[in-house]
């Protein structure tokens, strides 16, 4: 069950997040983000209506979106938490909504472009960043947060 909507923590953090190109993403908010999606109880759709409430630029949605979506990709992400959060989703589809996207070929690997970020029509992605959640996704994490909020 969720707790009542109260400390926006998701929307905050996203709030910091869409103001500048992902890839320079401020680390602290990245994770405090991640860690609202991944081991809160907060309302995932309380939280993107809230920042959805403050936010119109596109640019701004898109980058959401896509932080959104990227989060329920990792493998710490629980199911249920990664329905909720896709269930959010559908809110941005009015004000961003997401294109096909063909797979590359083979390419090198510095010529690889980020699928998911180019479906939110976006030319930047995590990139490097992604590896500031890295200590957050393990097993051993997630079984400290998950005792703690016992």
């Amino acid at each position: 069950m969720a707790k009542p909507f109260s400390d926006p923590a998701l929307s905050s953090a996203l709030d910091t997040l869409v103001k500048s190109p992902l890839n320079q993403a401020d680390d602290d908010a990245l994770v405090s983000a991640a860690k609202a999606v991944w081991y809160s109880d907060a309302n995932l759709l309380d939280e993107v209506m809230a920042f959805l409430e403050e936010h119109s630029s596109e640019m701004e949605l898109r980058r959401a979106g896509y932080l959104l979506e990227r989060f329920t990709r990792f493998s710490c992400a629980p199911d249920g938490r990664v329905k909720e959060a896709l269930k959010a989703l559908e809110q941005f589809s009015a004000s961003a909504s997401k294109q096909d996207v063909k797979p590359q070929g083979a390419v090198a690997l510095r010529s690889r472009r980020d699928d998911l970020a180019v479906s939110w029509g976006l030319s930047e992605g995590l990139g490097l960043k992604a590896q500031a959640l890295m200590p957050f996704q393990t097993r051993h994490y997630e079984a400290e947060q998950r005792t703690a909020s016992a």
